[in-house]
């Protein structure tokens, strides 16, 4: 993951039945996108998520006149799905971070788990600079 994007995991229930429009909306809640306006996130997704698939991506203007939404909110949105790091910026186009949801998901789990392997390389360094800091004042206080 770049230095911008904080990924925000959160355990919600998954909806029942599955309709691809509860999936969308899951998944904004899931990464903590769902806004004051719940209806704007999942179907920014879709649209995102569909011409992904096709390899066309969208653009803001598109985003705009299909949600009737000022171009700042649709601008805004988009920034928070660039942050969560689902979506991608290329050009005036915007895309899945890969060409589907599923493999999306998997490289953000992938780039966790090596963000959680940094972490612990220097949790372990730590761990060590301060047994010493405590060894170092054991010996001192004696």
């Amino acid at each position: 993951m770049s230095n911008t994007e904080k990924l925000v995991i959160r355990t919600i229930a998954r909806p029942a039945p599955e309709k691809k429009e509860d999936l969308l909306e899951w998944f904004c809640d899931v990464f903590d996108l769902a806004g004051r306006n719940d209806d704007v996130e999942p179907i920014m997704l879709m649209e995102i998520a569909g011409n992904s698939l096709s390899g066309s991506g969208v653009t803001s203007k598109y985003l705009n006149s299909k949600l009737e939404l000022p171009r700042s909110t649709v601008i805004y949105h988009l920034n928070r799905f660039i942050y969560s790091g689902l979506v991608i910026r290329k050009g005036r186009k915007y895309y899945l971070r890969s060409n589907d949801m599923a493999s999306t998901i998997e490289e953000l789990q992938s780039e966790v788990s090596r963000a959680f392997d940094r972490l612990i390389l220097f949790a372990e360094k730590l761990d060590r600079m301060m047994e010493s800091d405590l060894n170092g004042k054991g010996r001192k206080s004696r």
